[in-house]
């Protein structure tokens, strides 16, 4: 998380992207180090912090209000 996936998301962000982070899904090198990455991103707000079971959600409604509109 502290490594890659942050300076990602800023750079994404400055680029005028909205980055998505799962934040379940970010491995890490150090526990404490991430927690203040996560917590930096979150301050921030230039991204959209969620978790697995949140972001799924979101795609099984999208795939859902899209099935319905094709039939």
């Amino acid at each position: 998380m502290e490594i890659g996936i942050e300076p990602t998301v800023r750079h994404g962000a400055d680029l005028g992207y909205i980055p998505v982070v799962v934040k379940d899904a970010c491995g890490f090198g150090h526990r404490d180090a991430a927690a203040r990455s996560i917590a930096s991103l979150e301050f921030a707000g230039d991204a959209l912090l969620t978790n697995v079971d949140a972001i799924c959600a979101q795609l099984r409604r999208v795939h859902s209000q899209q099935a319905v509109v094709r039939a």
